[in-house]
């Protein structure tokens, strides 16, 4: 008897935590969409250009809320590109401004990467900017077994802001533009003779291409709608990543990687977080540019 009554008694206790977490769960979860994913009550656009919802264009509504609905509901890979987002985004409005490139195109890396500098996808493209070997090459980066530039930051925001204003000279559209970053030039063009079509809203493409501009518009969006509730969004979600202080040392070959921090008292761990374009634990002969933390 004493034995059944401990069970019912954990039943009672265990069905009342479940009650409680789920009750705050659904007011937290309540709360945080309700500020920071805000639908754009205003004319939906990608590089000042307004998408087409029309009669021959109905489908789009549907692309794009998939997308925002998509975005605005993974709370917590929205969290962690907000967070990230201080220790890239500025650097690369800057130079798209430079270059000429709409502001929009800064959704980009997110839309590939989600900010993060050490991922690589299944296909072999990595990096913030996502970039496939064969194009990282074209675009001047080192791309080999002990070097491996996509991760290099700068020099991969470089040389994707040269891709992207090598494409609008083809395409002359920022939404093609952006389709064709993710579709590769050569298959968008075949897309575009084969179909007659020069606009990316009247395109029939594969569906990761389909989604891609839709995609970038609803992170803009979803971005647009935390920077109007910055203060109050910053509080739930703690403070946001913040670059460390770096100087850039100039080196000639490290053959010993571990050894050479060592004996210049720098920390490896740093070294290699610091830049993750070196892959081995060796630079080979040349002069290389390295970041390491100020003491």
């Amino acid at each position: 008897m004493l034995k059944s009554n401990s069970l019912i008694s954990l039943v009672y206790g265990i069905l009342f935590l479940l009650i409680v977490w789920v009750f705050i769960f659904s007011k937290i979860w309540s709360w945080d969409s309700s500020i920071v994913f805000q639908y754009p009550d205003e004319d939906i656009r990608f590089a000042g250009v307004w998408v087409p919802f029309d009669q021959q264009n109905y489908h789009n509504k549907e692309r794009f809320d998939k997308e925002f609905l998509l975005a605005s509901n993974n709370l917590f890979q929205f969290y962690l590109y907000v967070k990230r987002y201080p220790l890239y985004i500025p650097e690369i409005e800057s130079k798209l401004l430079d270059a000429g490139i709409h502001e929009d195109l800064k959704f980009l890396p997110i839309a590939e990467s989600a900010l993060r500098n050490d991922v690589v996808s299944s296909a072999w493209a990595a990096g913030i900017w996502q970039f496939m070997p064969e194009t990282a090459k074209r675009y001047g980066l080192v791309v080999n077994e002990s070097i491996d530039e996509r991760y290099h930051f700068e020099k991969a925001t470089d040389a994707a802001i040269t891709y992207i204003s090598d494409l609008y000279d083809i395409f002359d559209d920022w939404a093609l533009v952006a389709a064709a970053y993710n579709r590769w030039e050569n298959g968008l063009r075949r897309d575009m003779e084969s179909q007659w079509v020069n606009n990316y809203y009247d395109l029939y493409l594969n569906d990761e291409t389909s989604r891609y501009v839709f995609r970038i518009m609803a992170i803009k969006y979803v971005m647009k709608s935390y920077l109007n509730s910055k203060t109050v969004i910053d509080k739930i979600i703690g403070w946001v990543y913040k670059k460390p202080e770096t100087k850039i040392l100039s080196v000639w070959q490290i053959d010993n990687l571990s050894e050479w921090t060592q004996i210049n008292g720098y920390s490896y761990k740093d070294i290699k977080i610091l830049n993750r374009w070196i892959i081995w634990d060796s630079l080979p002969e040349w002069e290389w540019e390295i970041r390491v933390l100020i003491d």
